[in-house]
């Protein structure tokens, strides 16, 4: 199990708290467990696997409904190549986080991330983005990257290079600090409180920071996080306005640019995803949330608007002389495991045939969850699918 691999109880009534010991920076944490301690892999094992609930509102909790949420590692992106899909998308995803590149302050996007329902569960609230890792502050830098490109914008506190991360001072944090006391050497981490309760035991703060400024007209001082696209923290006041990261633990990341089935085949696994597979009508619902939280809501006024439909990756096997033959797999070649898919009316898949050859690629509908059979050369959305889960949950 890699220090990665960590798992977050919390039940309707507490939030969660890990407790680690606040004088352990970054790098001596990561020296304990390198070194070989058999003690301190315990601690750190039980510490994470285990975390202790303590009598506190649940209001700002991550979790609900006592799940248990598994995080693996996080699900390596080709950002460069995904970039140039998501130009006109104002929600971008990784298998682990949302990006809005709506401005909001941090108060605003608290609000807002508790707001989406995950897809993984379909029933609990969601939460700022956490850091916990290395691994996760990277996969975040790959958020930022796909959703303004892979180079910096502009000059360095260009909005577009920052998204606030569910992270503030909760201790000491109404007073100017001495000018030699800040930067990492003199972080506290007992002093800072994740959105989940939770106190912070991995951190990157660029050079100098925290610092804990004051603003001279509001009387405010730096007290929230903020990520860089080069991975590193800076404290910030939260009223400003910046974009920001939610978590998400979802399955599929909906691509709103219209392409041919084909098309999305190759460019989800360009991306280093693959094509969407639906083997379930919880998976089906995982989808239709996907879906909202990426395009929106809104849905073209004709039915067969191809902006209502949105391309999976399962076809009918066709014969040797290109005639559908009843049988449905994904494009991987596995079987289609849900034996009553939800057809769009009784008479689906109806199999028309026309010039340019027989509908025979399935296509998922945003109005109705329903699914139609269509012509590969149609341009449509197409859904991707993390191929390893970059969360697993104890809900189903």
């Amino acid at each position: 199990m890699s220090v990665s691999d960590v798992r977050y109880n919390v039940n309707t009534n507490h939030t969660t708290e890990l407790k680690y010991t606040p004088a352990l920076t970054k790098r001596s944490l990561t020296k304990h467990y390198n070194s070989g301690g058999m003690v301190f892999k315990i601690f750190l094992f039980f510490s994470m696997v285990f975390a202790r609930s303590v009598g506190q509102n649940t209001e700002d909790g991550v979790y609900g409904e006592d799940a248990t949420f598994i995080l693996n590692q996080p699900v390596a992106i080709n950002a460069r190549k995904m970039s140039k899909a998501l130009n006109e998308q104002g929600v971008v995803a990784t298998c682990r986080y949302l990006l809005y590149k709506t401005y909001l302050d941090w108060y605003g996007a608290k609000d807002s991330c508790r707001n989406v329902t995950l897809p993984m569960t379909l029933k609990t609230r969601g939460s700022m983005a956490t850091v916990k890792t290395e691994a996760e502050n990277k996969d975040l830098v790959t958020l930022m990257k796909l959703a303004y490109g892979v180079k910096y914008v502009g000059k360095k506190y260009d909005r577009r290079n920052w998204v606030w991360l569910g992270m503030e001072k909760v201790i000491n944090n109404d007073k100017k600090l001495p000018k030699k006391q800040v930067g990492e050497k003199f972080f506290n981490s007992s002093e800072w409180r994740w959105v989940d309760g939770s106190e912070p035991v991995w951190w990157n703060w660029q050079k100098k920071m925290p610092d804990q400024e004051i603003d001279k007209k509001t009387k405010l001082f730096q007290d929230k996080v903020s990520l860089s696209k080069r991975g590193t923290w800076d404290d910030s006041f939260g009223f400003k306005v910046m974009p920001y990261a939610c978590n998400y633990c979802g399955k599929y990341i909906v691509i709103k640019k219209h392409v041919r089935w084909e098309q999305a085949r190759k460019m989800c696994e360009s991306f280093g995803l693959t094509m969407a597979k639906i083997n379930s009508k919880e998976d089906n619902n995982e989808l239709d949330m996907a879906a909202k939280i990426m395009m929106g809501e809104e849905v073209g006024q004709k039915r067969w608007n191809n902006t209502n439909w949105i391309w999976i990756g399962t076809r009918e096997v066709m014969d040797e002389n290109g005639i559908g033959t009843g049988v449905w797999k994904h494009h991987d070649g596995t079987p289609l495991l849900w034996e009553t898919p939800g057809w769009d009316f009784k008479r689906q898949p109806d199999n028309w045939v026309r010039k340019r050859g027989e509908q025979q690629a399935v296509a998922f509908s945003r109005i109705n969850k329903k699914w139609d059979d269509s012509f590969l050369h149609k341009k449509r959305p197409f859904a991707c699918m993390c191929p390893e889960e970059a969360c697993s949950t104890n809900i189903y």
